[in-house]
């Protein structure tokens, strides 16, 4: 039995200055208000999740269950904000060229390239399949 509850909402709207100036500040305030977090994968896009829920806690939980220590044999890729957690944790956290300002942030490597342009290939020829390790 599970008590009802909210997992997952998404927000979108193609005005992103809309969404960050206006929506974003009022949706933070009643996630604080509720124990929820909010965080953006797109820019389109705002994500309000219960506390505690993020891509760090899943690919912490999914590395428990595979016997892997992240913070010894994990390399994290991403480009938003809700991947930052996820570079952090990470053994080497890298991210994409075009990447929001909060991944580059806590990433220990910033490729040149977008992920469009394969920056994710360069980190795993890098840092994943027989390269160089930091």
């Amino acid at each position: 039995n599970h008590e009802p509850c909210m997992h997952t909402l998404l927000l979108m709207d193609n005005d992103t200055e809309k969404l960050n100036t206006l929506v974003r500040p009022k949706l933070e305030s009643l996630a604080s208000q509720y124990g929820a977090t909010v965080t953006q994968a797109l820019p389109t896009m705002l994500e309000w999740l219960p506390a505690g829920c993020s891509k760090a806690l899943g690919v912490s939980k999914l590395c428990e269950h595979l016997g892997i220590d992240p913070t010894t044999q994990l390399l994290a890729l991403g480009d938003a904000e809700n991947d930052a957690g996820m570079l952090e944790m990470a053994c080497i956290g890298v991210a994409m060229g075009n990447g929001c300002d909060r991944a580059k942030g806590a990433a220990d490597f910033v490729t040149e390239e977008s992920n469009c342009e394969g920056g994710a290939g360069v980190a795993m020829e890098l840092f994943g399949f027989g390269g160089t390790t930091l």
